[in-house]
């Protein structure tokens, strides 16, 4: 097995010891608000223009929502134009 199959396997392992309301939350995003937690885990703090700039095929408008989104579900913690993970 590669690398890859391995860790998407841990991490269905992991989504599937989560309660059943965070199953429901985590179900709720999308890709783009997937691929933004997972910047904003891997830096201490990330511009939202960083954010903004993603293969995704929705607007800036609907990013931004998705952002916001985000924080209102406490995923991050939003402060100026920066995010910030928990």
């Amino acid at each position: 097995m590669c690398f890859m199959k391995k860790a998407f396997i841990n991490i269905l392992k992991e989504i599937g010891k989560l309660p059943s309301l965070d199953k429901n939350t985590f179900h709720k995003l999308n890709t783009f608000q997937l691929e933004a937690l997972s910047k904003i885990v891997l830096k201490k703090y990330i511009g939202t223009s960083e954010l903004l700039n993603s293969k995704s095929s929705l607007s800036k408008a609907q990013k931004y929502r998705y952002l916001k989104d985000l924080t209102d579900k406490g995923f991050c913690k939003r402060r100026h134009n920066l995010f910030y993970k928990l």
